[in-house]
């Protein structure tokens, strides 16, 4: 497929396959596919340099924390959102900032913000988890 060969020449055959409608970034370019049957040359090289960028910082990240610790929380375009979980103490905010310094102009970061979990999150986290309770409360009349 010349998809393949497009994706090789920006030394990644393996991004043809995230051109899909399903994938959160590929899917603009699966679309211009269908309708036009074509890509443009430079929506085609601008959506390959960020997918680089991405795989560069998430692999950057997985290799500071560990693979299992990195969770993708959302993706769209150039912006993404990470989750790095940790139940010691490496993951300290100043951490975070210094690796992010350290990679920003390599990977061409212009914004990014670092945060921890707040108890609304926590509270969310714990609300979603919990199971709906079925049968009568006591005390309530049920006339």
């Amino acid at each position: 497929m010349e998809l393949d060969a497009k994706c090789l020449a920006f030394g990644n055959a393996d991004l043809a396959g995230r051109i899909t409608a399903s994938h959160p970034t590929g899917y603009s370019l699966a679309a211009a596919i269908e309708r036009d049957g074509f890509i443009r040359a430079e929506a085609f090289c601008s959506w390959c340099v960020e997918e680089t960028r991405f795989d560069t910082l998430n692999e950057y990240l997985q290799g500071s924390f560990g693979a299992e610790q990195v969770l993708v929380m959302e993706r769209q375009n150039d912006f993404c959102r990470f989750k790095v979980r940790s139940s010691t103490e490496e993951v300290k905010l100043s951490k975070m900032f210094a690796l992010i310094e350290e990679v920003k102009t390599k990977i061409h970061i212009r914004e990014y913000s670092v945060s921890q979990t707040t108890l609304e999150q926590i509270f969310n986290s714990f609300a979603s988890q919990q199971e709906e309770e079925q049968g009568v409360a006591r005390g309530v009349y049920q006339g």
